[in-house]
């Protein structure tokens, strides 16, 4: 049953009647309680609240004994405590509060032996985590907990963790050092976002994850990673202040995709970085770094998207016209690159996106059938029936303007 996107204020007692409902998705309603007679539903396996206006869950809510999961996220009004009663759902498997002011989780969590997806992500009022149930898959919180007394190295069966935030909280704990070390213990983990802007972390050796797949991390100081495991495919770094060694990537055999998000340095030198195998990467990101200058890229032979966005500073990309295997090229919010390279030589190119380079500043392009151009702010989708050069398209953008289509 479905209520969600109404200007409903109240749910009617007469609810309880429907006593063989399974679902009630209550999403983007003005509800702000649930009536008493909601625990008469007792064949409900999913209840959903998501940017309700619900200000407390009452304890008739946790009598549902079929409830598989209860979606509350961005509730922004939900306060105060989860009533102990929720230990008694033995089928609970989701628990999303992500967003709301819930203060703290009771002792009982331990006891859902099925919980598998727990969501506290952007709870800033969250004082800390209770002992957690070992089954646990997935996990989300703000990393303003990483500061409490926090170890949840017993969370053996964890797939993917995220902690990431940028609360007003982590100014209290800014001097003492955040606790991550248990993280090296999660043998099981695929997935991890660390993410506390500015944040310094203390060493960490991350290779001992050896089954991490995607990574998503704070690293101020690149030193304080001392390792990280070969099963890597994605990675994302924020906040760089000081040059990533190379060490760094030396066991990454099979980085796919790299990301490099507000760094505060004037070089990035993959060339140097990505050691012997720099062809396995696939996808590049460079995105909000103002004082990036110079992007060094010759060694990527593989390279088939690159994607720079929000770096005013960036004067020289060098390499990238030998990147042969580039299908997509994305340059957005970068003031300072007047020119791109002689890219002739990109004979899978896909996809042109230069929103803000003028027609008159590009270079002569090959460009195969089909590539959806974004030159100058406006997009033009040919059908190339040979190779043509995007100088004959300046020449279009100019003088037909039924050739051009805004984005």
């Amino acid at each position: 049953m479905s209520i969600q996107w109404t200007p409903l204020k109240k749910l009617p007692n007469q609810i309880g009647g429907l006593e063989s409902l399974l679902e009630l998705n209550l999403r983007e309603t003005c509800i702000t309680k649930l009536p008493v007679s909601i625990k008469n539903l007792k064949w409900l396996e999913i209840l959903c609240l998501d940017y309700s206006a619900i200000r407390k869950l009452p304890n008739a809510a946790w009598m549902l004994e079929n409830l598989k999961a209860l979606h509350a996220s961005f509730c922004k009004n939900l306060k105060g405590e989860i009533p102990r009663e929720i230990g008694g759902l033995s089928f609970f498997m989701t628990l999303e509060l992500s967003g709301s002011k819930i203060t703290r989780l009771p002792t009982t969590m331990n006891k859902l032996s099925n919980l598998q997806r727990l969501h506290l992500d952007r709870c800033d009022e969250l004082e800390q985590l209770p002992k957690l149930p070992v089954n646990l898959k997935e996990l989300k919180f703000s990393s303003h907990l990483l500061w409490t007394t926090l170890d949840l190295s017993y969370l053996g069966n964890l797939v993917g963790l995220h902690i990431q935030g940028s609360t007003p909280r982590l100014s209290e704990y800014g001097q003492r050092a955040p606790n991550i070390e248990w993280i090296e213990r999660l043998s099981h983990l695929e997935r991890l976002t660390l993410v506390a802007r500015d944040a310094t972390f203390p060493l960490i050796n991350l290779a001992t994850v050896f089954r991490l797949q995607i990574l998503e991390m704070t690293c101020v100081d690149p030193r304080s990673v001392v390792g990280l495991p070969p099963s890597l495919r994605g990675l994302t770094l924020h906040d760089v202040k000081s040059p990533v060694g190379r060490s760094l990537f030396l066991n990454l055999t099979n980085l796919s995709s790299l990301c490099l998000s507000n760094c505060q340095v004037r070089e990035v030198n993959l060339d140097d970085l990505l050691g012997q195998q720099p062809e396995k990467l696939h996808r590049l990101d460079l995105k909000d770094s103002a004082m990036l200058e110079r992007l060094l890229i010759s060694r990527l032979r593989g390279l088939q998207e690159l994607s720079v966005t929000g770096c005013p500073g960036l004067m020289e990309t060098q390499g990238l016209e030998k990147s042969k295997s580039l299908k997509k090229l994305s340059i957005h919010g970068c003031s300072s690159l007047e020119w791109l390279p002689d890219s002739s030589k990109f004979k899978k190119r896909q996809r042109l996106y230069c929103p803000h380079c003028p027609p008159e500043q590009m270079p002569d392009l090959d460009i195969a059938e089909s590539c959806p151009l974004v030159i100058g702010g406006r997009r033009i989708a040919y059908s190339f029936s040979s190779f043509y050069k995007v100088q004959l398209c300046h020449k279009h953008l100019r003088d037909d303007s039924s050739l051009m289509s805004e984005p």
